[in-house]
């Protein structure tokens, strides 16, 4: 900048003695070819040439101070330009000169709160900044820029910001934004206001809605009162229950089992660890004897597709699991001391006692190998693979590589799992500082899991506080993506055509995880009628000595007994998606057409 004002101030001085310097040759000239005259007509001649020079020198004299006032004009004002955006002092703000003939969209009290906003285009937006939670909406963002300091270096732009609503790209928008508070908005807000209000720094969105004072649903007629993020307006239902004094002291003796005994059960899991992690991941799966045949078609169907499942540990729940696994090939680690009590029957439905009770289990398992310093994928053994997902995770091409956790989309947002809608029931974590810390304090808040029959709830309430308060950067795989659907792909009428291209291999997902349903029975139904079951009747439900007979068995003898090299399509409901067209059988929710 320095440099173009001397540019400019050397161009202005040549300017104008170059015209003096003219002028004076240009007379001396003049003077050469005048004829010789008389004395008295010369002396004449010379007294009006003195006078017209003097005249000429006057005039240029004034010419040339003139134009050094341009330059000296034209250089304070590149020096106010230069303090401006360049920034002399880091806290000087820009004033920006707006118009005063159209009308302000702000009054001068509101100078420190809002000076001008943006409107930025969604997906532009999106791209620029992924803070890991899904995306329902198109509609474009509205950036408040709440100090002229923020405002777009283009003066043109920054103008228009007094007066309208400027559409602009995230980029320019954001350009002398040092911080950026982001809160969102749910799609279906009918007769919703938001208010922003200048304050000691609040990192928390508080809720306020038309209720009565005791509780319920929307009351009109009621002030405003301050509510659980989670209560819906209609109704008035409250999802985030406070423990009760039972849950509280269950899970204090759950948590003094595991504390009395981490030191011996870490050990003898490390020496297991050790053998099965592969690049420092261990797959971590937790299983009872009711959900076995699901674990034996886990492996079974990557068997059957050639997929190396060597680095899968499994935590039995009992005994009978344990020995199924192993029989399957897989390493174990039976936790006896944390686990003993745990029901060994299958969960009949969403959130029953058996339901729960895995969910400690999920969350001790995934815990401790991560302390012990490993990176884990954990997933729900009614999961099923096309491709090994580490190659996803492990990939440093992976455009979200640098998250430290990631879950599928759960598909289901709601205030209930919000704000990040994430399944935990299939998620990669890194071994950091920050999952660390986020692991140990969900092992302390299981009294959250019991009162709220909810891991996943639990989960999200935990994840949330910590990606806002330590900076944890968490990723939910969207459920817009090919790579990883579950149960709400398999329900959701607009991913029809989606499922079917997944059904006739043209869109090659690396999981499939049948969520979303009522029981393990209909998993198992969905799963042959997708064709992906590999387990033979004869297996179902059996344990190891029973399949071969009692005695000392070989690690793996049971996948030759009970795996199958063909998947076992079966149809069972015409509205569900399949591998082939079930148009014959019934639907499983009446008068719902066929599938195909």
């Amino acid at each position: 900048m320095i440099s173009i004002l001397q540019y400019l101030i050397v161009i202005g001085l040549s300017f104008s003695f170059g015209t003096m310097v003219t002028l004076s040759n240009t007379t001396h000239h003049a003077a050469d070819v005048i004829p010789t005259p008389t004395d008295h007509l010369l002396d004449e001649m010379m007294e009006e040439q003195r006078d017209t020079m003097q005249e000429m020198k006057t005039r240029y004299e004034n010419r040339l101070e003139r134009e050094m006032q341009k330059v000296q004009e034209l250089s304070a004002k590149l020096v106010e330009v230069m303090a401006k955006f360049a920034g002399n002092s880091a806290e000087q703000e820009q004033e920006i000169p707006f118009s005063s003939s159209a009308q302000s969209l702000f009054d001068q009290s509101l100078n420190t709160l809002a000076v001008g906003i943006s409107k930025i285009d969604r997906q532009d937006y999106d791209g620029k900044f992924d803070y890991g939670t899904p995306s329902d909406s198109q509609t474009p963002v509205l950036l408040i820029h709440h100090s002229k300091g923020t405002l777009p270096s283009n003066l043109g732009k920054a103008r228009e910001l007094s007066t309208s609503i400027v559409p602009m790209s995230a980029a320019d928008a954001t350009q002398n934004c040092d911080f950026m508070h982001v809160v969102t908005l749910p799609t279906a807000n009918k007769r919703m206001c938001t208010a922003i209000v200048q304050n000691y720094e609040n990192w928390h969105v508080q809720k306020w809605m038309r209720q009565p004072s005791g509780g319920g649903g929307l009351a009109s007629s009621e002030p405003l009162r301050v509510v659980s993020r989670g209560v819906s307006s209609p109704g008035g239902r409250r999802p985030f229950e406070v423990p009760v004094k039972d849950d509280i002291r269950k899970h204090w003796k759950m948590l003094e089992t595991y504390f009395s005994n981490f030191e011996d059960v870490a050990a003898e899991l490390k020496s297991i660890a050790e053998k099965v992690a592969i690049k420092n991941t261990v797959i971590v799966m937790t299983c009872n004897m009711g959900q076995s045949e699901l674990l034996m078609n886990f492996v079974c169907n990557a068997k059957a597709k050639g997929l190396d499942v060597s680095n899968v540990l499994i935590f039995p729940t009992d005994q009978e699991t344990k020995d199924l696994a192993e029989g399957l090939g897989l390493a174990t680690f039976h936790d006896k001391k944390n686990f003993g009590e745990l029901p060994t029957g299958g969960a009949r439905r969403y959130g029953d006692k058996a339901f729960v009770a895995m969910m400690f289990a999920k969350v001790v398992c995934v815990q401790m190998v991560n302390f012990l310093g490993y990176d884990v994928l954990f997933q729900d053994v009614d999961v099923v693979w096309y491709k090994n997902p580490l190659e996803y995770f492990h990939d440093p091409n992976n455009e979200f590589h640098n998250f430290d956790m990631y879950f599928q989309d759960d598909g289901a947002h709601s205030s209930r799992y919000a704000p990040y809608s994430a399944n935990s029931g299939f998620y990669y974590i890194r071994n950091n500082a920050e999952t660390r810390y986020f692991l140990t304090s969900l092992l302390y808040a299981g009294d959250l899991i019991l009162t709220s029959s909810s891991h996943q709830q639990a989960l999200i309430q935990v994840m949330t506080e910590h990606a806002s308060q330590f900076g944890t950067r968490v990723k939910v795989l969207s459920r817009d993506m090919d790579e990883f659907p579950g149960g709400w792909h398999y329900n959701a009428h607009e991913k029809k055509n989606f499922m079917k291209s997944i059904a006739k291999g043209e869109i090659v997902p690396y999981i499939f995880h049948m969520s979303w349903t009522e029981n393990k029975d209909n998993k198992i139904k969905y799963l042959k009628q997708m064709g992906e079951w590999y387990v033979g009747d004869q297996c179902i439900q059996q344990t190891q000595d029973s399949i071969l007979g009692e005695g000392v068995h070989e690690a793996g003898e049971l996948g030759s007994a009970c795996c199958l090299a063909e998947p076992n399509i079966v149809c069972f409901y015409r509205d569900k998606p399949s591998k082939i067209p079930c148009k014959d059988s019934n639907p499983i929710d009446t008068g719902k057409p066929s599938f195909w």
